[in-house]
């Protein structure tokens, strides 16, 4: 408890709360208009957080990362070199055959005939194709390839193995946080046959006992029926199929930063090493960063509510521990195998404990069909607030869109419409995926505040009116794009055009919610993406101090009592 004290409980037994009547309309002007924020007395402002804590994964190059210190200069240079060897390979190009060579393939399918696969001639007849083709033009850029799940298939069955006895075992590749030492392609096949032929891991079967497996046997089938471009002799031999295709997509990923990291007239960079600093600190440590930013700031000791969004499982286990200053609300349905839940801190200061409801079935229950949702998005719950000597009920949630922000009117409508139900106001911290730019089936972030407006009890947020469009740009919260060291090539953005280019992911994402019949908004919002509540320009998200892609929304709101 004492590396992250929190500040003195107030305590709520003295002289009687008062209910507040929750029926009233309160149609005062905002605290910021009235220029008087002087007069609020201190316990009826809430100091409320919002904070998406996902980042990386599995694949610590995914995304372009702020590095500073030993790697920052390396880090450009290996990006850019990346970058350079797959928008212009060497002439004439290398080939599969050169990377994943016939002896590798021989011994694969010595390894293949053996685990009872059928077909495995044929995969050898696919073998000797693919050995013709170039690596870059012809495999990595293959649409076919990724229309077909070939390579991300297997890769997500193997890329990083959670087992059964919570150890967590990786496949030797580039794209995940496998820990070994990889010197050239020769050792990496070494490492990579022994994993998936010879290793056996501990994970559950269908009856929820744990049982030890090779690697192998956790490979699924691809079907013609789920992927229409499969063919039906493709889908006969999918499992070798898949597993030849995975073993040359990481050899040619071997190949290639290889290549990078020693360029022609530069000093070799250290892709090793700098893989492991970034797997340390935005995985191994990354819950203890994200615990410490919340929990020794002392700006952020004062919160009353933080809203939280793709929180795992783990850290939901490490958040528990906290339980002796905050009331921790996670959701009946939260998911811990998906592993992105929404969940609600409040101060023991400011609620009455072991009197939450869970309403989180119940905004799901009123939403329209087919609203894109999974289990664990939604938390909601019914509490009482402690405002000085009144108690107010109130309807607070923490909500984590979809990719594209079509959830986030709905699922907003859906705890307007609970709230209302139950004549309480909400709070409401989300991510609601909202874009800047207009796109095909993406919620543009004009038309989301248009939404909030909407009805008898127009809910307001708490970035302030903006005089302009322009002024969303001091609402982003989100920096990053995709590199060129990821399967999905089609999304890689060049490194110099990382935060300016349209495919990057540059937008006004966050948002603290609320009610302004019952309160206002004392002070506009404030980001943070150090840690310390400071926002940094130009930081392309996480970085090595502070283990997000979203920044932290900051905001104090008066309760009108």
């Amino acid at each position: 408890w004492a590396r992250r004290c929190m500040p003195v409980c107030v305590s709520k037994h003295s002289p009687t709360f008062r209910v507040l009547s929750l029926t009233r309309q309160i149609t005062a002007a905002p605290l910021a208009a009235r220029g008087k924020m002087a007069e609020v007395p201190p316990q009826k402002v809430l100091n409320v957080l919002t904070w998406n804590v996902a980042a990386i994964n599995n694949n610590p190059f995914e995304y372009y990362l702020t590095l500073e210190g030993e790697y920052a200069e390396d880090y450009a240079r290996l990006m850019e070199s990346f970058q350079n060897l797959i928008e212009s390979p060497s002439q004439p190009e290398t080939t599969v055959g050169q990377v994943f060579t016939p002896a590798m393939w021989g011994r694969m399918k010595e390894a293949m005939t053996k685990c009872g696969w059928e077909r495995v001639d044929e995969v050898g007849a696919e073998w000797s194709k693919y050995a013709e083709k170039p690596i870059i033009t012809g495999f990595l850029k293959d649409k076919a390839l990724g229309s077909k799940r070939l390579a991300s298939m297997p890769d997500r069955f193997t890329n990083t193995i959670n087992c059964s006895d919570k150890s967590v075992v990786c496949r030797p590749t580039i794209i995940n946080n496998y820990k070994e030492k990889i010197v050239g392609v020769e050792d990496w096949f070494n490492q990579w046959y022994h994993f998936m032929f010879e290793q056996e891991v501990s994970v559950m079967n269908r009856s929820g006992q744990a049982e030890m497996k090779p690697v192998w046997k956790l490979l699924q089938p691809i079907k013609k029926a789920k992927y229409p471009d499969v063919t039906e002799e493709e889908e006969a031999m999918s499992l070798p199929l898949q597993t030849l295709c995975l073993a040359i997509f990481d050899a040619i990923l071997v190949h290639l930063i290889s290549a990078a990291a020693t360029p022609a007239g530069g000093k070799a960079i250290d892709w090793y090493g700098m893989k492991m600093k970034i797997c340390e600190q935005l995985v191994i440590n990354k819950q203890d960063r994200l615990l410490d930013i919340l929990f020794k700031n002392p700006e952020y000791q004062q919160a009353d509510i933080i809203f939280l969004q793709e929180v795992s499982g783990s850290c939901i286990e490490e958040l528990q521990g906290e339980s002796r200053f905050w009331e921790i609300l996670v959701p009946k349905d939260a998911d811990y195998v998906r592993d992105q839940n929404s969940v609600i801190l409040v101060s023991k200061r400011r609620v009455e404990e072991d009197q939450a409801e869970d309403a989180s079935a119940a905004v799901a229950a009123a939403l329209p069909e087919k609203t894109p949702v999974a289990a664990g998005d939604i938390c909601a719950f019914f509490v009482t607030l402690l405002i000085g000597r009144e108690k107010m009920p109130v309807l607070i949630s923490s909500f984590h869109g979809d990719t594209a922000g079509l959830a986030s009117t709905p699922v907003v409508n859906a705890v307007r419409q609970c709230a209302r139900e139950r004549k309480v106001p909400l709070l409401m911290g989300l991510d609601a995926n909202t874009h800047i730019h207009e796109g095909k089936n993406v919620k543009e972030i004009s038309e989301f505040l248009e939404d909030l407006k909407a009805g008898d009890e127009p809910i307001k947020h708490t970035w302030g009116e903006p005089k302009g469009a322009e002024d969303w740009q001091q609402w982003v919260t989100t920096c990053n794009a995709r590199s060129y060291l990821q399967p999905q090539l089609n999304k890689a953005v060049p490194y110099e055009q990382r935060q300016t280019s349209r495919a990057a992911d540059r937008n006004p994402k966050d948002y603290v919610l609320f009610s302004p019949s019952f309160f206002d908004l004392y002070a506009p919002a404030i980001r943070d993406n150090t840690g310390e509540t400071a926002f940094k320009e130009g930081l392309d998200l996480p970085t090595l101090d502070f283990p997000s892609d979203h920044a932290i929304v900051w905001s104090k709101l008066a309760a009108k009592v």
